[in-house]
């Protein structure tokens, strides 16, 4: 029977000691690059297999983090997800995800599945109508946790977002610089925290202008088709906006499609439409689709740098962090980059 390679093995292979192979294998302490190379080398060369399972009962920790998502249909989720698990692959934790469909009790459901598959820590964008979470039952079993995206204004919770406010201010003066004078505001479900956010940031822009007003709010489920249906309330408001933001771009490509259909000019002299979440599918929209970047890739690399600073004191204090928007101007709202 082969003999199995141990760390013992691969530490007197690469000339260092068992403690400081160890440390690169875990990635911790100070060990010089050149120390590394070697000792992962030495991993290559041998066959080494780490042996997660015995590793897991001798520090407490299984390298898992649970991420919790509302709807993994819309695509912001999706690039929250890739930065995410980019920075928690490079630093060994695997990442187990489910889908809540925005059902606070499919979600307690999935988090207790969650702790008693003795996670490490767990990322949650909590469902629609989520009032609170059992953190007592995290902090008794060692489970760090991070909420992202929507905020419950949990104390000592860490959370990390966009500062929607901000968002929706931006989006309403590029709008307003541009002669919309009926503005309104489409989609995203009523009481939700960030859709409250991005239509309080356009309810001070039109605010600041004498002659603006917002002419229409049409609340709404957060998916295209819901875009075309709302936009037949919005086809019916009187008087017509001239500028409508988007809660997000899922509906803000609904919207378009419908107002084609009846005949608006989604350009210059015609409806101006700003989204937002700036997602991949934007640029390819006919015309391409102005939007509020949310920098969902970079979100979530942010949420895995406050996991991995803090998986060693779950108790600790929460943190609150925004990522500030910018708006990505293209031709839905009758400018391009260059104006």
């Amino acid at each position: 029977m082969e003999k199995r390679i141990t760390l013992a093995d691969v530490a007197a292979h690469a000339g260092v000691s068992r403690a400081a192979a160890s440390l690169v294998l875990r990635g911790t302490g100070r060990i010089s690059d050149q120390t590394r190379d070697r000792v992962l080398e030495s991993m290559r060369e041998l066959g080494y297999v780490y042996h997660r399972g015995a590793a897991s009962l001798r520090h407490h920790r299984t390298q898992t983090v649970g991420l919790l998502l509302p709807d993994l249909s819309n695509p912001f989720n999706a690039e929250f997800t890739n930065g995410l698990e980019s920075v928690l692959t490079e630093a060994g934790v695997v990442t187990l995800m489910v889908n809540t469909f925005e059902r606070p009790q499919r979600q307690a459901r999935l988090l207790e599945a969650l702790l008693e598959r003795q996670v490490d820590s767990v990322v949650v964008v909590p469902a629609y109508g989520t009032e609170e979470l059992p953190l007592q039952r995290m902090q008794a079993t060692g489970v760090a946790c991070v909420l992202a995206v929507r905020d419950l204004g949990v104390p000592d919770v860490p959370f990390v977002g966009v500062d929607n406010i901000r968002g929706g201010q931006i989006a309403g003066q590029h709008l307003l610089d541009h002669g919309c004078r009926r503005l309104a505001f489409l989609g995203g479900l009523p009481n939700l925290g960030p859709r409250q956010d991005r239509f309080d940031g356009l309810r001070r822009a039109v605010a600041s202008s004498e002659e603006a007003h917002l002419v229409a709010d049409v609340p709404g489920p957060m998916t295209a088709l819901s875009g075309q249906e709302l936009a037949e309330h919005l086809l019916s408001v009187e008087p017509f906006p001239d500028g409508v933001l988007c809660h997000h771009d899922q509906t803000a490509f609904g919207l378009m499609r419908a107002l084609r259909k009846t005949g608006h000019d989604v350009s210059h002299g015609g409806i101006r439409v700003i989204g937002f979440d700036d997602v991949a599918e934007a640029a390819l929209w006919e015309p391409p689709l102005t939007s509020v970047s949310a920098s969902g890739t970079q979100l979530g690399r942010n949420v895995a740098d406050v996991l991995l600073k803090g998986t060693d004191d779950p108790k600790g204090p929460g943190s609150r962090q925004l990522l500030g928007p910018s708006l990505v101007v293209r031709e839905s709202c009758g400018t391009h980059r260059d104006e």
